[in-house]
């Protein structure tokens, strides 16, 4: 593993980690690995190492403001998840291209890891998409947890986030602190359950319809964030794309539980991270 800068096209520097592949297995295959909001590229260690191990160069990084790339002080520092894949994102497809230019170009996105793909102008030329849970942030496509859910994103949060203008979250032991334009662009996503209407109404553009690979979402059964209502909406927006879905329940992998986390244990080495090196190899 080796740590790596990635610098944005507004000057930001951004940090990751490159896991280069085992040489004896070469696959010719870069995965990028977009993590989940509020969570660090730790996060993904375990999987980044068996995918480079079974061949695969792995490239796994912090979006601005998140771990490793946030500033000294939050407060004040401007973040959005549009800035996530117009500029984080991008700024690492042309990383990957650029030291890697004979190298298929893949995706790892993993809840709104998998939503900001179609946020970047440059998904065109990434061959592969594996998406889990991945999702417009609209409440009302949660089920069981709904209300916990709502409470905590639409209420608790914003409050928590206007008086320290972050939101504090290893602090409260909630993963990572989190810039204050994350949280407002979270909050607001109750307003409508049209993402695309409403980022294109607030002046974005979006690329969904660029992507013309693969696409694979797995819809985990016990996820109370990427339900299938919810992943549904992220999937339908890749109009141009050869999609599949995927469902896994815990009982047919014999386990208890997945959630929205748990595919990245390494309880799942031989089961969901063998598949999905599998489908990669495929590609």
């Amino acid at each position: 593993m080796k740590p790596i800068d990635i610098t944005c096209e507004d000057g930001m520097v951004i940090k990751g980690d490159h896991f280069p592949a085992q040489a004896d297995k070469q696959k010719h295959k870069v995965v990028i690995i977009n993590s989940a909001t509020a969570v660090s590229r730790g996060l993904y260690m375990n999987y980044a190492r068996y995918l480079a191990a079974n061949g695969f160069e792995v490239i796994t990084y912090d979006y601005r403001g998140i771990a490793d790339s946030r500033p000294d002080k939050l407060r004040g520092f401007h973040a959005s998840f549009t800035a996530w894949g117009q500029l984080d994102f991008t700024a690492v497809l042309a990383y990957a291209k650029t030291r890697l230019p004979d190298h298929k170009i893949l995706i790892m996105g993993h809840s709104i890891g998998g939503t900001i793909v179609g946020m970047s102008e440059k998904c065109s030329i990434i061959s592969g998409i594996i998406n889990i849970g991945a999702q417009t942030s609209y409440y009302k496509d949660w089920d069981k947890d709904r209300y916990r859910l709502y409470f905590l994103w639409h209420i608790l949060f914003p409050a928590v986030t206007q008086v320290y203008g972050y939101f504090p979250g290893k602090k409260l032991g909630l993963l990572e602190d989190i810039p204050k334009g994350i949280i407002a662009q979270w909050n607001a996503r109750k307003k409508d359950p049209n993402m695309v209407h409403q980022m294109e109404n607030e002046g974005n553009q979006l690329f969904f319809d660029r992507f013309q690979g693969k696409l694979l979402t797995l819809a985990i059964e016990d996820d109370v964030i990427g339900t299938e209502k919810a992943i549904q909406r992220v999937y339908e927006l890749f109009t141009s794309a050869s999609t599949a879905i995927k469902h896994i329940s815990p009982d047919a992998i014999g386990a208890k539980k997945i959630g929205h986390f748990g595919f990245f244990s390494r309880r799942f080495k031989h089961s969901l991270w063998e598949q999905t090196a599998d489908w990669y190899e495929k590609v």
